[in-house]
């Protein structure tokens, strides 16, 4: 992987926002009247320039918004997440509006006019992303640069503007139109710029996989599949007496549902026995889920062919129960879930382990293929059968977790009380190391102090107590400061400190050197003279950097959870600002695979537990080792590229939104 070139990739492309936006907008503005002028339909015309004319007036706030919307969707691409910009999930079609379908149709839309003009640079773009980032074969959708990003972006600006749908969507139809010339020259660019470094291009993929003709299902088709009850109407072949939900039973009416039966009785699947539309329509969604999953290059082969193999299994169960589409519960929904993420564990065939994994499966596979039943119980044996013949793994990962949330609880009240801290007319005036130590490793002090009390004392140990008396004693002039009174307080501050910090394990070097500095100051406001014995600039880099919020763990903490606090790969990590970066959470859950670069190449992680609030991340490798991180770091490594997603989501949702993605290009006509 070219890291030097993948880093000046991504901040290349940030800094071509602004000027995309812009001469996005400028073209627009020009084409709607043009396009006014040319409609016969009256209505059309005046809609057009009235849309033009509200464009008009908002284009300077959407020329500033794009690009962070931009750098928000860059993130969201890198966490792994390929869900395009419509945002429609296969979980989500049940509670969707109206006015979500139409958004989600015109965002499909938006996308293939983007792409249109946009393709024959992008074909070179994605080579190179894909050599970039250190893969042989090409990989569109690990290219965070992809249509689907600066849709997205797009979408998110518009939809910050106060204006009506029927506005926002004519916007967002002519907006596209005029992106795709322009992405394409920052296309040209960004290639050009990754040439100049010396990358050259990915090779691309053997062709194969199955060619079977795609169902032309519609949103309307899968959302009444999910609705809920309704009269049972089978076709007219006959009857097929079946304990299902009535629900699927309204698709009779639907007029692609013939030529869905049509083809599964030209693939033998429909048989001898006439089946309801609905059957049919969850036996085809059942191929495309299979067939997308199979499809997945993240797999390896036998895995693939397993997935392939429970097709049949698969069919019979959702021709009488649908539950699997709608119940992540479900034992067939669990056993494909369990099957295709435990094996993303392994990279290749002969890695240690694999063939343990592969065995079973494949045995599991066959077992449910023969058999004559595929019920819900059916699967729930062969789940439990796989999951004791590739054993639970036992990982001493109880201490990780409780070191990782006992830090988050601590930090998040610690930045309570250092914004409480901030705000105090007297630390304002304090020396600013002492500032930064109070908002610092003193509020994580206070924090602990508070978490462990359990009498409800408001001020547990008096630390808080001991500020004003630090303030007023380390101040170069303090009022009614005399010799007898400062030394009447330097002792009683000192141990206060130190017992303080101990409390946290904080390092005792840095205590000791912060008591001397403390001390020194001390004396000087007593006209001693003397000079501190610590550096006021070391002091005040190391207590910023303790002020960030959730970047700080005790050593125990930090031993427990073998905690990393950078990585060799960030050669200059981006200063801390004290807010913590944004990351799309949807796709950074438990279970979710991401390769690591290592000295020597990458290793495979999983992410087996996130903290309550985010800010801490543990990841296990398959060998039992584990690593934590924060959640800036975590950022930053995705950012640079040294951190990469396998997969966020589970393949088998993946799967399934795949299918609700080529029902949305269907109903959009864009398929």
């Amino acid at each position: 992987m070219s890291q030097v070139a993948y880093r000046s990739l991504m901040k290349q492309a940030a800094a071509q926002a602004g000027g995309l936006a812009q001469r996005t907008l400028e073209r627009a503005l020009v084409d709607m009247p043009t396009l006014a002028a040319q409609s016969a339909d009256i209505v059309e015309r005046e809609s057009l320039r009235e849309a033009a004319r509200v464009l008009a007036k908002h284009e300077p706030a959407l020329i500033e918004a794009f690009p962070q919307a931009l750098l928000a969707a860059m993130a969201h691409a890198l966490s792994g997440d390929t869900r395009r910009a419509s945002g429609l999930s296969f979980d989500s079609l049940e509670t969707m509006g109206d006015e979500q379908v139409r958004d989600s149709v015109e965002a499909v839309r938006a996308q293939q006019a983007v792409l249109r003009d946009a393709q024959d640079a992008l074909r070179e773009l994605d080579a190179l992303v894909s050599a970039a980032q250190g893969f042989a074969t090409v990989q569109p959708q690990r290219n965070p640069l992809r249509p689907e990003t600066y849709v997205r972006a797009l979408l998110q600006a518009v939809r910050q503007s106060p204006v009506s749908p029927v506005v926002r969507r004519r916007w967002t139809a002519q907006l596209a139109e005029a992106m795709g010339p322009e992405l394409a020259q920052c296309y040209r660019e960004l290639s050009q710029m990754l040439r100049s470094q010396g990358v050259g291009e990915a090779t691309e993929p053997v062709a194969g996989g199955d060619e079977r003709q795609q169902a032309m299902l519609t949103l309307q088709e899968l959302r009444k599949l999910l609705a809920g009850p309704a009269p049972e109407a089978p076709l007219p072949e006959g009857a097929f007496p079946m304990t299902m939900p009535a629900a699927l039973e309204k698709l009779q009416e639907l007029r692609q549902v013939e030529p869905v039966i049509r083809r599964l009785r030209e693939r033998g699947l429909a048989g001898a026995s006439p089946r309801t539309a609905a059957q049919a329509l969850a036996m085809e969604v059942v191929r495309l889920m299979v067939e997308n999953i199979a499809c997945d290059a993240r797999l390896l082969a036998p895995v693939r062919e397993a997935v392939r193999g429970l097709e049949p299994a698969l069919m019979r169960l959702a021709r009488d129960d649908t539950r699997f589409f709608s119940d992540r519960r479900h034992p067939a929904r669990m056993l494909l879930d369990e099957m295709t993420q435990r094996s993303l564990a392994w990279a290749s065939e002969d890695a240690p382990g694999f063939a343990d994994f592969a065995g079973p499966l494949a045995e599991a596979v066959e077992a449910l293929a023969e058999a004559q039943a595929a019920t819900p119980e059916v699967f729930e044996v062969a789940l439990s059968t796989l999951q004791e013949a590739w054993g639970e793994a036992k990982r001493p990962r109880a201490r990780a977790v409780r070191a990782l949330v006992q830090a988050e609880q601590r930090n998040l009240l610690a930045g309570r009380i250092a914004h409480e801290l901030r705000q105090r007319p007297d630390v304002q005036a304090a020396p600013t190391e002492i500032a930064q130590f109070l908002a610092g490793p003193w509020a994580q002090v206070m924090a602990q102090a508070r978490l462990a009390d359990t009498s409800g004392a408001t001020d547990p140990e008096g630390y808080a107590a001991i500020v004003p008396d630090l303030v007023w004693s380390t101040q170069a002039a303090p009022a009614g400061a005399s010799p007898a009174r400062l030394a009447r307080t330097a002792a009683p501050l000192q141990d206060r400190i130190a017992k303080g910090l101990a409390s946290i394990g904080y390092p005792q070097a840095l205590a000791t050197r912060l008591l001397g500095h403390v001390a020194a100051l001390q004396r000087q406001a007593a006209d001693r003279g003397e000079a501190p014995l610590a550096s006021r600039r070391e002091l005040e880099a190391q207590f910023d950097r303790d002020t960030v919020a959730g970047s700080w763990l005790a050593p125990l903490e930090a031993r427990d959870s073998t905690f990393m606090t950078t990585h060799p790969s960030l050669v200059a990590p981006q200063p801390p600002d004290g807010v913590e970066p944004a990351l799309p959470d949807e796709a950074l859950q438990a279970g979710a695979w991401l390769d690591m670069a290592e000295e020597g190449g990458w290793a495979r992680w999983q992410l087996t537990w996130a903290s309550p609030h985010g800010t801490l991340f543990l990841f296990t490798h398959p060998t039992g080792r584990q690593q934590s991180m924060t959640r800036r770091l975590l950022h930053n490594m995705l950012q640079q590229g040294t951190l990469r997603m396998v997969t966020g989501r589970a393949l088998v949702d993946g799967a399934l939104d795949a299918v609700a993605d080529a029902a949305l290009r269907n109903t959009a006509g864009v398929g």
